[in-house]
């Protein structure tokens, strides 16, 4: 697979919006060549993070704004159905309803009449949906043999599902679905009993099925030579607070990038306070001096300019509404600028470089 996104600019999951329409022609109108799908957690709580992609999980209960689970194997008939469903690998048993993801259907529906270079999915990773669902118990279901296997082929289905629907409907684009683990940021704590090989196991089975890019995103400091050691294609990071964290593995990322590996620049800020004060012009600096350490280091500024995407540190879903357009015309901006910038006959916005 040969995808060069030339500083393509890309978004993370989600708005604070809770109509889906709404937020739907918005990632339209700014990513119109790389559009992704709406979590609306505010909308409904069936969208947050852990509850999303529960949906026909066995032995799930939501109890008002919690979700926990039964221990295996109960009830037994969810997870009679569950086993006969997994063994047919019939993917629609795992789609996403509209209940629990209604940014997807309606982009989905709006994609019809559209030709974009790049459509891009998400899911809750195994470690963040692991770790932060418990069963009665109050257990982690990562820890629960029964339970982690039911969990990494849910996430795997889910994704794969997500893919062949894009597939679907804009079947010249390319596919790309970001696991996205933020309690990887965590690695290391006390409070993660898990070892590397755990980990990269977990991911790696959660991106098995999928025939397009896979990428990750983790919006903080991790150990990134853990993930490089996996077979996702994409790394996004929060370069605006955390790129020393990304600087201390420069060896691994350049080998990463040289294997036909991706990063995603999460350069413009998704907190308020930082967000309300940031230019164009003051990212770009930021963004140019960074691209330029790493050079420093020994990684080819070819290897960077031709592998990477522009995006937002995190998920906008806690920003003000009105400051939703400011972070992704930022985006659009960068991505704008930096290809003029490496690239004097410069494709239109999302346009991967020739």
């Amino acid at each position: 697979m040969n995808f060069n996104p030339f500083f393509m600019p890309i978004g993370i999951g989600t708005l604070p919006y809770q109509d889906s329409y709404q937020a739907s022609k918005i990632i339209l109108k700014y990513f119109p060549e790389s559009p992704y799908w709406p979590q609306l957690p505010s909308r409904d709580f069936r969208e947050g993070m852990l509850a999303q992609f529960t949906e026909g999980m066995p032995g799930a209960v939501m109890d008002r704004e919690r979700v926990y689970f039964h221990s295996p194997f109960n009830p037994a008939s969810e997870w009679e159905t569950f086993y006969e469903i997994s063994s047919d690998e019939n993917l629609e048993h795992f789609k996403l309803g509209k209940e629990y993801a209604s940014g997807f259907h309606t982009l989905l529906g709006l994609l019809k009449d559209k030709k974009p270079l790049l459509v891009k999915g998400q899911i809750t990773g195994p470690v963040t949906l692991g770790l932060g669902l418990s069963d009665e118990k109050k257990i982690p279901i990562l820890y629960d043999p029964n339970l982690k296997e039911m969990l990494l082929k849910t996430i795997a289905s889910k994704a794969r599902w997500q893919e062949k629907e894009f597939r679907r409907t804009v079947p010249e684009a390319e596919t790309l679905i970001f696991v996205d683990e933020p309690i990887l940021s965590s690695y290391g704590s006390i409070g993660m009993n898990l070892g590397k090989d755990e980990i990269i196991d977990c991911l790696n089975r959660s991106i098995s099925s999928l025939q397009g890019l896979s990428g990750i995103h983790v919006c903080g400091g991790t150990d990134w030579s853990i993930i490089m050691q996996t077979g996702i294609k994409v790394i996004h990071f929060d370069a605006y607070r955390f790129f020393s964290n990304m600087l201390a593995y420069t060896a691994e990322l350049k080998g990463f990038l040289i294997n036909g590996g991706l990063l995603g620049w999460g350069i413009v800020p998704s907190e308020e306070e930082f967000l309300r004060e940031e230019t164009t012009h003051r990212l770009l600096e930021s963004l140019e001096k960074k691209i330029r350490l790493l050079v420093e280091e020994g990684i080819p500024e070819e290897a960077l300019t031709e592998n990477s995407f522009i995006s937002q540190s995190c998920g906008l879903s806690l920003i003000p509404e009105e400051l939703v357009e400011k972070a992704l015309g930022l985006t659009i901006e960068l991505s704008l600028n930096m290809r003029r910038k490496f690239d004097s006959k410069s494709p239109s916005i999302g346009e991967p470089k020739k």
